[in-house]
């Protein structure tokens, strides 16, 4: 982490965390279904959600995603606060890397 870089608050993570969960898998087609050649004029695709890709040598494409439903299932806890001591702790742990 950047030495002075403000780590996100609460409420931005749990949003952040919603983005993921509910983000769509279109524009990671797009990119697969498109060659290395006409990657540059892509410019603009949401491929948050996307983890990892791959396009190996017989042109079999493979895509990974954040998993959903491990997000939903913390902001479900993040929601129902039992998770909000979790959240303190991580924010903790990264300002303390920080420094």
């Amino acid at each position: 982490m950047k030495k002075g870089t403000k780590l996100p608050d609460r409420e931005q993570i749990l949003k952040r965390m919603w983005q993921l969960a509910t983000a769509g898998a279109g524009d990671a087609v797009k990119l697969a279904c498109c060659s290395q050649e006409e990657w540059c004029g892509l410019d603009g695709l949401d491929l948050d959600a996307l983890t990892e890709f791959k396009r190996g040598s017989n042109g079999a494409v493979e895509l990974k995603f954040a998993d959903r439903g491990r997000l939903l299932e913390r902001l479900l806890d993040a929601v129902d606060h039992s998770g909000e001591e979790q959240v303190d702790r991580f924010l903790q742990a990264m300002a303390a890397q920080g420094e």
